[in-house]
């Protein structure tokens, strides 16, 4: 019988999770972070939205935001025999040290979450609401919820594909 010591796995974790972090890109100058918003969610509107809803689902209690920039091109193996290619895609992030309360009831989900989880779960939850509010507008919006769905998924895969030392989380808040 193979057994793993716990704490030496989730160690391994980590360290391939600090090596693939180098992927995302953080976006330091003003410019390219005025763009990175209405790129990433094809909205102005969206960033209130975060705010809004880390402000009711976690114990967020305000602060300055990173945004990450994932190139499109990073593959891996996202499940048992799976391999899988991202598209551009993003996220943003709380600049908060220490860990966030997340509690999703719709989702039975209540959990501590680092601010790097926390963004990568917000941004799914908008990137998927905004792609079902905009296919209620018809066909001629089609085009834009294509991309916000490519943009959800490839963000999902670029947390298997890494090894994020909190996937379960993140999996279990956005299922």
């Amino acid at each position: 019988m193979h057994t793993q010591n716990v704490n030496t796995a989730a160690a391994e974790s980590d360290k391939r999770w600090d090596e693939n972090q180098n992927i995302a890109r953080l976006i330091l100058d003003e410019s390219s972070r005025m763009k990175f918003i209405p790129t990433l969610f094809c909205t102005l509107q969206a960033e209130a939205m975060v705010y809004n809803w880390m402000s009711r689902n976690t114990s967020y209690q305000g602060a300055n935001w990173n945004y990450y920039e994932i190139p499109e091109g990073i593959a891996g193996r996202v499940a048992a025999w799976t391999n899988a290619e991202t598209k551009w895609t993003g996220y943003m992030a709380p600049d908060h040290d220490g860990q966030l309360t997340m509690s999703i009831p719709g989702n039975y989900f209540e959990s501590e979450v680092s601010p790097d989880a926390a963004g990568i779960i917000v941004t799914i939850m908008i990137l998927n609401h905004l792609s079902w509010a905009i296919s209620e507008m018809g066909p001629d919006y089609q085009s834009v919820v294509s991309k916000l769905i490519d943009r959800q998924d490839a963000l999902k895969d670029f947390v298997s594909i890494t090894n994020h030392p909190e996937a379960a989380l993140i999996y279990r808040a956005i299922d």
